[in-house]
């Protein structure tokens, strides 16, 4: 048990445990693979998503790292020999035929999607392999992600050094305004999403042969900054280059999205220009080491910590709220879910960006915050970042992040202790 120091820490703790237990899935596949995974929600969504999947190794890491390295292996048990895992697993069954259209698969008896989401599984995979102290899971982690990683940047690596997406999903953040100008009708959550998915499923969801046609692709910087922690942890759990492979990823992202002008970072998009929407992706690169410390300070002060932009009541919006295409709640009446709303897979990359700024304080102010919000509203998918109503989901098995989130201001994750090595 994780103890925490204050009455609402306690409880939160508590409750999180408790949410991780509830909503851990365990068995056989169709296939005779044994699995065991914490899926985000038990009704809505039951398979397991890999960034999902990363947040609950991390917490899961503070007070079972046993079931955190199962999480893991779970994902890597479904690793095809080219080196790719899918961003969504279907364990028990296929794909409910009503969703088939919206999925990246090939068939609906695939058991995996054939696209990827953010890829910090290095980062993930170091720091359970630390906690458990197993040298074969650490051994496992390092042939497992450097596979991985080669993957990406065999299939989706251009010449700028940076990592590429074919759909919005593999961000993460399906709904984004940062695709609107790029996508128009066929953007998440219209019916075109599905013509969209259709398109990248006929050219076996290949970046290059999607890019020589014309179609949609994009540089998005938390995928970048994801592969760089995914080296980051590649290189403590031992891998030869993956350190030096790191900088070079961050070199990248300042050389091709940062925009010196506004001081934050921006997707480029298909054209490989810069989408002008001010977007919580912008924020991820401060959570590097290697990034300048000039333009971490600018990230930090002149966007994250200012409260008409990221740092309202109930922090961190996934749109600033100072951008025109920032919506509070839903946003609409089919849910729009990342053009403002608070969302747990955020403050993984903030609080250690805070911490690297030399800003503790601030880094416990965000952790209380998002405490005192689970411990009155309960674990909602996301939260309305103006006055802390609860969305989406209502026991959304992510926000149990919190746990690696108040163990980080008294023992630094990877990401800030590579700083000071």
């Amino acid at each position: 048990m994780l103890h925490l120091v204050n009455g609402v820490g306690i409880r939160v703790g508590r409750a999180a445990e408790a949410l991780l237990a509830a909503n851990w899935r365990e068995g056989t596949s169709r296939d005779g693979v044994a699995y065991g995974y914490t899926c985000p929600d038990g009704a809505k969504y039951p398979y397991q998503w890999f960034w999902d999947s990363l947040m609950h190794a991390l917490a899961w890491n503070e007070v079972d790292p046993q079931r955190a390295a199962t999480e893991l292996r779970s994902l890597a048990s479904v690793q095809q020999r080219d080196g790719l895992i899918g961003h969504t697993i279907f364990w028990d069954g296929p794909v409910r035929l009503a969703r088939l259209v919206f999925y990246n698969v090939r068939a609906r008896s695939d058991m995996a999607t054939s696209t990827i989401q953010p890829p910090f599984l290095g980062w993930a995979w170091a720091e359970v392999a630390e906690r458990l102290g197993d040298a074969a899971f650490a051994e496992q982690g390092r042939q497992v992600v450097r596979d991985y990683n080669a993957w990406i940047e065999r299939e989706r690596v251009d010449a700028t050094g940076l990592a590429w997406v074919i759909l919005p999903d593999e961000t993460g953040c399906d709904a984004s305004p940062v695709f609107d100008r790029a996508l128009g009708w066929r953007r998440h959550g219209t019916p075109g999403f599905a013509v969209l998915v259709d398109e990248a499923r006929r050219q076996g969801y290949s970046f290059r042969r999607i890019r020589a046609r014309g179609g949609f692709t994009a540089a998005c910087p938390l995928v970048n900054t994801s592969l760089a922690l995914g080296y980051l942890g590649l290189h403590a759990l031992g891998e030869p280059g993956a350190r030096e492979r790191a900088r070079e990823i961050t070199d990248a992202i300042v050389e091709h999205l940062w925009d010196e002008q506004s001081g934050i970072f921006r997707l480029a998009g298909p054209d490989g220009l810069p989408v002008p929407v001010s977007a919580w992706q912008g924020l991820a690169p401060a959570a590097l080491p290697d990034l300048p410390e000039d333009i971490r300070a600018r990230i930090v002060d002149d966007w994250l910590m200012r409260d008409d932009r990221f740092w309202p009541a109930h922090p961190v919006p996934s749109v600033s709220l100072d951008d025109p295409t920032f919506m509070p709640g839903d946003g609409r009446i089919i849910p729009q879910y990342w053009r403002g709303p608070s969302w747990p897979f955020t403050p993984p990359f903030m609080v250690p960006a805070l911490l690297l700024a030399g800003r503790r304080a601030e880094a416990a102010v965000l952790v209380s915050r998002i405490e005192e919000r689970l411990d009155a509203q309960g674990f909602r998918e996301y939260t309305d970042p103006l006055d802390g109503t609860g969305m989406g989901a209502r026991a959304f098995t992510c926000q149990a992040v919190v746990l690696a989130l108040h163990a980080w201001l008294d023992r630094a994750p990877i990401p800030v202790r590579a700083a000071e090595g």
